[in-house]
């Protein structure tokens, strides 16, 4: 992170550059997904009256969380898990599920 401050009249003025990095899983397969970003922003925080310091963290994390995509891919084709087994269909392409599709229950079903 870098960047420039000033405070004036009981706000705290930033305009920082923040890299960050963050993992998280794949929306499809579940694997790992490491994703760079890189932002430029500029925003104020409100420093209450007697204070000696003003926590960052937590408007800085807000701006990160706010700008990453939360579905990511781990790459455009990714085939996700098998939907009866759960097995990794980017792993096992010829893959091949011994449990049947028509031994799905539906509540109906359960309250017969």
């Amino acid at each position: 992170m870098d960047g420039e401050a000033f405070v004036q009249l009981s706000t705290l003025y930033l305009d920082v550059a923040i890299q960050a990095k963050i993992e998280q899983p794949c929306r499809r397969c579940l694997c790992p997904v490491e994703t760079l970003y890189t932002l430029h922003e500029t925003f104020e925080v409100p420093i209450p009256p007697a204070t000696e310091s003003v926590d960052l963290w937590a408007p800085l994390l807000a701006l990160v969380l706010s700008s990453h995509d939360p579905n990511v891919l781990c790459r455009p084709d990714c085939r996700g898990l098998c939907p009866a087994c759960g097995a990794d269909l980017n792993a096992d392409p010829d893959h091949s599920c011994s449990k049947a599709q028509d031994e799905r229950r539906t509540l109906g079903d359960l309250l017969k």
